[in-house]
């Protein structure tokens, strides 16, 4: 699995998980990146969006949120065209596998989605936060 957030001002640094996601190790990449993106936002006021996952939605990660002052956007259930995130997920999954292009390590894979993931541009990012 793969995590990564963004918004007006940049983006996150890339996170891949092994295996499944559970409410700690959320946390535990909420910690390491969530900060990433929020130190991007110049100080200004941020509103963090994600899905209805069951670990986003957990009670313990929904008080770190409070404890952190990040403020959660309520989010309508089964409504990922309003996500732009997944919008960019898109444009990635079309860069790295462009021309039919296979991995035969997960290294390889890791390689290639870092560096697409680093070419993103800020206009790009101001693109799809606007479409939202």
């Amino acid at each position: 699995m793969i995590w990564a957030s963004f918004g007006w001002g940049g983006k996150s640094s890339i996170c891949f998980v092994d295996g499944r996601m559970n409410t700690k190790g959320y946390q535990e990449v909420l910690k390491k990146h969530l900060i990433d993106i929020g130190s991007c936002m110049d100080g200004s006021d941020w509103i963090f969006q994600q899905d209805n996952a069951p670990i986003h939605r957990a009670k313990v990660n929904l008080a770190w949120f409070k404890s952190k002052k990040i403020n959660v956007l309520p989010w309508p259930s089964l409504s990922p065209n309003l996500n732009p995130i997944e919008n960019l997920w898109g444009i990635q999954a079309r860069k790295v596998y462009a021309g039919g292009k296979q991995f035969r390590t997960k290294e390889q894979l890791k390689t290639t989605i870092i560096k697409s993931w680093e070419e993103i541009s800020i206009e790009q990012l101001r693109a799809l936060v606007e479409s939202m």
